[in-house]
């Protein structure tokens, strides 16, 4: 490992010479085309004209490419796009904001042609646009030759435009460019625009886009004032019994508001499949409003159904000190009982108990479903952490025989991985009685899938270029 600089990198070149400096920059210039493209743009910072000439042709080659960018190409597409932005914004905004804020509409007013001719399955140019709509309500904030009384319509007019959902940041964080005042006004226009669209004449359904986009408004503009209501009134002006989906929406936004009285009011009846989630809603306002029984009572009943760590310790937090001790050994019990071993084994690790987690474990190893990929995994790691063996050696058991039985040609790497740990624990020597020994099971493994030529290029080494060939392969 080199040895720590003992100055911080900006100390350090303030005692450096310039000519060094200058040197060491046209060295890194001729070598690398970002040091000597921001170094132009160095040259040009007195002319804010010709630095966003320079930023506009960037965006405009852009625009008029034709070369589709694929899936495996759009996240450093997305990030080239946000740091053209980011420079737009060190670089010429402080000089000339106008300047910037045109710059930052084009690039809005552009994002068809990025969304059309690239794979943007993961989001990334979808975020260089929102970054978009965040830097054009900072430059409009500074564009003090524009009336104020102007900005409410141009924003309307972009955030209408929107083909692609992702010019929501210009309501959402609209307060960076409009005082309250001008955002209730806002509110109340979309809120005209509602009382209009549900008294015209329909052909069907033929007005629920429009309902349903100004409602989405009304619920970015709400984010923005930090009121939920401004939300709740366009909901329930169109769905006067709201769902439960709408009723989670609208007690997710009081708790964030921190107006939990007026989440509670959502809350009083139940929501069918999504009752747990109600509860737990319930639990949250009551405890932010003292009310810390009622909340236990709910989480302790919500933990006794789950029997998830995640519940337990929700549980735990609205109950006094001296009431845990009671609370954890009534999980353990719950976990004794339990019908999934790996579940009770995951709270038994959490609360203490490693010997009762991995007796869980060993008891019907038959049981661990090994297709809970998610939850055997952070398990297996956790027992190892804590020195149960063989308990490790059961999960990672049923994780490979799923994976095998199934003849899951994608995970067969995990596989592999397993079955190499899986002899790295037989050769510690530990007895894994109660389970079968290594040698049994690896024969067992070995005779039972011994055509699963992918699984065993993987263990050797030598992974297969032809897996399909596994997927035609019955279950044993």
């Amino acid at each position: 490992m080199p040895p720590q600089p003992s100055e911080d990198l900006e100390s350090f070149l303030n005692r450096q010479d310039p000519s060094t400096l200058v040197g060491v920059l046209i060295e890194l210039a001729n070598d690398d085309d970002a040091v000597r493209e921001r170094l132009e743009r160095l040259q040009l910072s007195g002319r804010p004209d010709m630095l966003a000439a320079g930023f506009r042709k960037s965006l405009n080659a852009w625009r008029r490419s034709s070369r589709f960018v694929s899936y495996g190409e759009a996240s450093d597409f997305g990030r080239t796009l946000e740091a053209w932005l980011d420079q737009v914004h060190r670089e010429l905004f402080p000089k000339d904001p106008a300047a910037a804020l045109a710059l930052f509409e084009s690039f809005i007013e552009a994002d068809g042609t990025f969304f059309e001719r690239a794979d943007d399955s993961d989001g990334c140019i979808g975020d260089a646009v929102r970054a978009a709509c965040r830097h054009w309500l900072q430059a409009a904030s500074q564009c003090e030759e524009a009336p104020a009384s102007d900005w409410p319509s141009r924003l309307v007019k972009l955030f209408g435009d929107d083909q692609y959902g992702a010019r929501d940041e210009l309501l959402r964080r609209a307060e960076l460019l409009l005082d309250e005042k001008a955002l209730r006004a806002l509110a109340a226009q979309f809120e005209s625009r509602m009382a209009g669209a549900l008294v015209a004449p329909t052909d069907g359904d033929g007005h629920a886009y429009e309902v349903f986009k100004i409602s989405a408004a009304l619920s970015l503009l709400a984010e923005a004032l930090h009121d939920p209501d401004v939300m709740v009134r366009g909901v329930l002006s169109y769905s006067p019994k709201p769902n439960a989906m709408q009723q989670k929406a609208f007690a997710d936004a009081y708790l964030e508001a921190d107006r939990p009285s007026d989440a509670l009011a959502w809350l009083q009846r139940p929501w069918g499949h999504m009752e747990d989630t109600r509860q737990r809603l319930e639990s949250d306002a009551l405890g932010r409003l003292g009310r810390h029984g009622e909340s236990a009572a709910i989480r302790q009943r919500l933990f006794e159904q789950s029997i998830s760590v995640f519940d337990l310790h929700r549980w735990l937090e609205q109950l006094p000190e001296a009431s845990r001790p009671e609370a954890l050994q009534r999980a353990r019990q719950l976990a004794l009982g339990h019908e999934d071993p790996a579940t009770a084994a995951t709270l038994l690790l959490d609360i203490g108990d490693d010997a009762a987690s991995e007796a869980m474990l060993l008891g019907e190893p038959t049981r661990i479903r090994g297709d809970d990929y998610g939850a055997l995994v952070p398990l297996a790691q956790a027992l190892r952490t804590h020195r149960r063996l063989r308990g490790e050696a059961a999960i990672y058991r049923a994780l490979l025989t799923a994976i095998l039985a199934r003849a899951y040609a994608r995970a067969y790497g995990h596989a592999a991985r397993y079955w190499m740990r899986l002899g790295e624990i037989a050769a510690t020597g530990m007895d894994l009685l109660p389970l079968e020994s290594h040698e049994v099971f690896e024969a067992a493994i070995r005779s039972r899938h011994a055509r699963k030529v992918a699984f065993w290029a993987h263990v050797n080494g030598k992974r297969s270029g032809r897996v399909e060939e596994d997927g035609h392969e019955g279950h044993s």
